[in-house]
């Protein structure tokens, strides 16, 4: 129970906030000696995954109702969040193998870390516009999330900073980037799913659950509030991380 609930806390907090989720998990395993179950990882997605739909539920039901009405620009937003979703469809299914592996080397866990760190802390230097995701942009952050796969990189902050990159507003970025998580968070989980035979300690799998669930909704409340102006400052955790690991492996 209190593996799950643990687990669940940090989940919930990493996924969401430009810190990587697999990165400070495979921190957990490799150096506190907690393993995360499939059974557990799963239950813990799906926590993060209703925690998206409920913060983000107005714009999504406005997404779904425009798209019924056929209106254009609610149906040109999902056609982005499609090809957005491509990369990392092709890159999760190729790279898997590798990814699996390299989840055990926290030096590489390491290194990514301090990437997505410098990643995030040079959006502070760029100066923020306005603009709104086109074709391409979305392409670009599409390939973002692809790299996130990859143990360290985190899949926000990657999302995110392509946006600011790419001169799309923090904000828009921000909402575009969990958007975009919906798809890939789902059809990790659905390809989990093969994997289970048994549910064991029922409770322990909700209580992981419901902590990934709320520990999601208050980093995204937090990361909602900082993204315009203060962003760039997870970056700085990022590297301090990544050296503190660098320096005592």
């Amino acid at each position: 129970m209190i593996e799950a609930i643990t687990l669940g806390l940090v989940q919930g907090l990493t996924e969401f906030l430009p810190i990587s989720s697999s990165g400070h998990l495979a921190i957990v395993e490799n150096l506190l000696g907690i393993t995360e179950p499939v059974t557990l990882a799963v239950f813990l997605h799906f926590g993060t995954f209703v925690s998206i739909v409920v913060f983000f539920f107005r714009p999504i039901m406005d997404l779904v109702r425009g798209s019924i009405k056929g209106e254009r620009e609610s149906l040109a937003y999902l056609g982005k969040i499609g090809v957005a979703t491509v990369p990392v469809a092709v890159g999760g299914a190729l790279l898997r193998p590798w990814v699996a592996r390299a989840f055990g080397n926290i030096f590489l866990v390491a290194v990514l870390l301090g990437v997505t760190g410098a990643v995030v802390l040079l959006t502070g230097v760029v100066r923020k516009r306005q603009g709104r995701i086109g074709f391409w942009s979305s392409v670009l952050i599409g390939i973002g999330q692809m790299v996130s796969i990859l143990p360290g990189v985190s899949r926000s902050g990657m999302t995110i900073s392509t946006g600011v990159y790419s001169g799309i507003r923090p904000e828009r970025a921000f909402r575009f980037s969990f958007l975009l998580s919906l798809p890939a968070i789902l059809g990790a989980n659905l390809f989990e799913l093969r994997n289970l035979t048994r549910l064991t300690d029922i409770p322990a799998l909700i209580a992981g659950a419901a902590c990934s669930f709320a520990s999601g909704l208050v980093a995204l409340a937090v990361l909602r509030r900082l993204v315009a102006q203060r962003f760039h400052y997870f970056g700085v955790y990022c590297i301090i991380i990544s050296i503190t690991l660098l320096l005592v492996l």
